[in-house]
């Protein structure tokens, strides 16, 4: 979407003539881009506002009020308070990338991964002492805890479970036995989780054994007995994801609601007047070449008209709202994961951009936002994960302290640097990706997937998967009330 004047400009500029009620529907509407390559290609002496709906139809797109106006009487509480937030900047890999695909890069980057979340584990309360895999014939016959990354998972004929493991000194073959406390855990372990095992390993009395018999599992996990953190300001944040600007699928009409929402227009304006921060967790934009067959779902097949549609939408967020905003999998920047910001060229307006992903502490709250793409192998390596309750995949990764915990199966650069740990419990763990609202609080950490403003694609109907666009979700920061605001009713 762009400029009702720019639209006028490029239409006069051609030699169409508008009749004065397609004149003045083009005044009071800003337009897609295809809409308006209709017209400017359009054979015929004169266009009539029949003929400007025709165009729209054809596209699938509803044209939103081009002008939103803030009513007088709202009086917006936020608009009171300064800003209080900051991008760590050691989270954000923006700039700082420096991986030459090397072997040497590979090892460097597992091994950063390996140290610090074994930093995590090692915080964790066992009565037995932490050997390394080299160490275990000498503790044969005695309980002792390995900190392992599992390499291969099997099953047994006996039904139990054989696991190989390695740590940085060398390898192990554990096995974990049906109807014990590690066996419950091993229900949902996956390739590449890094986990402390107790256990012993087998000794006849004179010799010890291959085996360590594990007794219980340890993930890195969030520590017990804390508190969600609340601020001093009543203000509130609003968290969005996967918007698909120039999707012919993207609901423009509810998106233009929420942002009339935000100016007091319609809804819950004392909720509304309280949004100090908008943050926007991938997927701002539809892409090019994402997948096989795309430009079919494009209505804007041009990348930088798509984000020019984005940034003609932010120019009517209210200017006391700050807008953070960090990349996807369909956005302007390399796929593999860690994700620099959306460059400058693209993104032009004046809004906080960060990498995927980044740590924004905004009002004391700790945010770790995430775009989620790691998200599909975990549903589909974890037994009873569903599309339908994306927060369950959400903390599986909280409870392994890694944004990706599978290598292969995300794409990922291997920085020396593992920017997908957690090495810092978060008070907000924010992603996208799914296309599926899901809230849970999880140990004094809020988990939220903040959906879409895609409608229901092909591909989902294929798949089964429903996704919930145009819910927002809205905490408010001083009470830790989370609201769910919904834009897809009526008018």
């Amino acid at each position: 979407m762009i400029s009702v004047k720019s639209d006028l400009e490029r239409i006069y500029k051609a030699g169409i003539r508008l009749l004065p009620d397609a004149y003045e529907y083009l005044e009071q509407n800003a337009i897609e881009e295809a809409v308006l390559q209709k017209i400017l290609s359009a054979d015929a002496p004169f266009v009539t506002k029949d003929m400007l709906l025709s165009f729209v139809a054809a596209e699938g797109k509803i044209p939103v009020q081009a002008i939103v106006s803030r009513p007088t009487d709202f009086k917006p509480i936020a608009k009171e308070y300064s800003a209080d937030f900051k991008v760590i900047d050691k989270s954000d890999i923006s700039g700082k990338s420096n991986c030459t695909g090397k072997l040497e890069d590979f090892v460097a980057h597992f091994r950063n991964r390996f140290e610090r979340i074994s930093k995590i584990l090692r915080d964790r309360v066992t009565p037995n002492p932490v050997v390394s895999t080299a160490k275990l014939p000498d503790n044969a016959g005695q309980r002792v805890r390995l900190i392992v990354m599992i390499t291969e998972k099997r099953t047994t004929k006996k039904g139990n479970l054989l696991l190989d493991v390695e740590d940085e000194e060398g390898t192990a073959k554990v096995v974990i036995m049906q109807k014990t406390a590690a066996w419950d855990a091993s229900l949902r372990m996956l390739h590449d989780d890094i986990v402390a095992i107790d256990g012993k390993l087998t000794f006849d009395g004179q010799k010890a054994g291959e085996l360590f018999i594990a007794e219980n599992v340890t993930y890195p996990e969030i520590s017990f007995g804390r508190e969600f953190r609340k601020s001093e300001k009543d203000v509130a944040i609003a968290y969005v994801s996967d918007l698909h600007f120039g999707s012919k699928k993207f609901l423009e009409k509810e998106f233009m609601r929420f942002v009339n929402w935000l100016n007091g227009n319609e809804g819950n304006r004392a909720l509304a007047g309280k949004v100090k921060y908008l943050l926007v967790c991938g997927d701002v934009v539809d892409g090019i070449g994402i997948y096989p067959d795309q430009e079919k779902e494009l209505a804007v097949k041009d990348i930088y008209k798509q984000y020019e549609m984005f940034d003609h939408a932010l120019e009517k967020v209210p200017e006391y709202i700050t807008v953070v905003v960090t990349p996807g999998n369909h956005d302007a920047v390399r796929r593999a994961e860690p994700q620099p910001m959306i460059p400058y060229d693209m993104l032009k307006s004046e809004v906080v951009r960060a990498g995927n992903p980044s740590k924004i502490e905004i009002e004391g709250l700790k945010h770790l936002m995430y775009h989620g793409t790691s998200l599909d192998s975990v549903i589909a390596g974890v037994t009873g994960l569903t599309y339908s309750e994306p927060q369950e995949a959400m903390l599986e990764l909280l409870r392994r302290r890694h944004l990706s915990p599978i290598y292969g199966d995300n794409v990922i650069v291997p920085e020396e640097r593992d920017y997908l740990v957690m090495d810092e419990e978060p008070d907000v763990l924010h992603v996208g990706h799914v296309h599926k609202n899901g809230i849970k609080m999880y140990r004094g950490t809020l988990l939220i997937n903040s959906g879409t403003f895609q409608d229901r694609t092909d591909f989902q109907v294929r798949m089964g998967h429903v996704p919930s666009p145009g819910l927002v979700t809205v905490l408010e920061t001083k009470t830790s009330k989370i609201n769910q605001v919904n834009f897809m009713g009526a008018e």
